[in-house]
């Protein structure tokens, strides 16, 4: 009988032990909310193409996305209501990327270049790409390679800003790609988005989201969505 007794607890303990592993995995997939973000980051892509009539080749960043849900259709305590739940509508992307260049002493010397673009819609699972352009010229100026040595990709969902990390400082799965895997870890993520965010001012609409370009790409596009366009005030 104590063989018996001591076979059960030994079961009994691995059961409870894996009962709190699922329950801790449940609750940190897709992040701290315990579920899937409602857009995540497919693919980070960066090219360098020519665009008609220019000399000097052009820096091309892609963020494909693809949209798992509408949050707008989850909740109906908020009083929100989707226009169709399997679309998501006004998915805001804002792309920053950080390029040390050639003689800079310390961060606050290194090129910063932000941009953004809003989504109009996004049909679920169907995956969608969003591109933005370095022109040329600064390329050549610069002497910028074609990926920047940081990145980082933010991501909002109907005017609520999607969590990267969750709250004990880790990334969030989901998030894998939104960041350049040497600036994954929260301290170095924090340090360097606090040095765009100074730093960006002072390259405010160099880097252009694909509808403000104005010359024909030689590289082909892959599907992309529609936008709501800034420059044309239609909010």
């Amino acid at each position: 009988m104590p063989q018996v007794r001591a076979v059960f607890a030994y079961v009994m303990a691995v059961a409870l032990s894996l009962t709190v592993a699922l329950a801790q995995a449940t609750k940190t997939e897709g992040g701290a909310t315990g579920g899937k973000a409602p857009v995540f980051i497919r693919a980070v892509k960066f090219e360098s193409m020519k665009l008609g009539g220019q000399d000097t080749a052009w820096n091309r960043m892609l963020v494909e996305l693809q949209a798992n849900f509408n949050p707008d259709s989850k909740d109906p305590k908020e009083g929100k209501k989707a226009a169709n739940k399997q679309w998501v509508d006004k998915v805001k992307v804002t792309v920053t990327q950080i390029y040390k260049g050639q003689n800079a002493k310390d961060a606050t010397e290194y090129n910063y270049y932000r941009s953004s673009a809003t989504v109009l819609t996004m049909e679920l699972n169907k995956p969608r790409s969003v591109l933005f352009y370095l022109p040329g010229d600064i390329v050549k100026r610069d002497r910028l390679r074609k990926e920047p040595d940081f990145y980082f990709v933010q991501l909002e969902v109907g005017g609520t800003e999607l969590a990267i990390f969750d709250e004990k400082g880790r990334i969030i799965p989901e998030q894998q790609l939104a960041v350049h895997k040497q600036i994954a870890d929260k301290k170095f993520f924090d340090n360097a988005k606090d040095g765009a965010d100074r730093g960006v001012g002072a390259n405010q609409g160099i880097l252009r989201p694909q509808y403000l370009m104005l010359y024909p790409v030689e590289a082909a596009i892959p599907p992309s969505p529609e936008f709501i366009r800034d420059d044309a005030g239609s909010r």
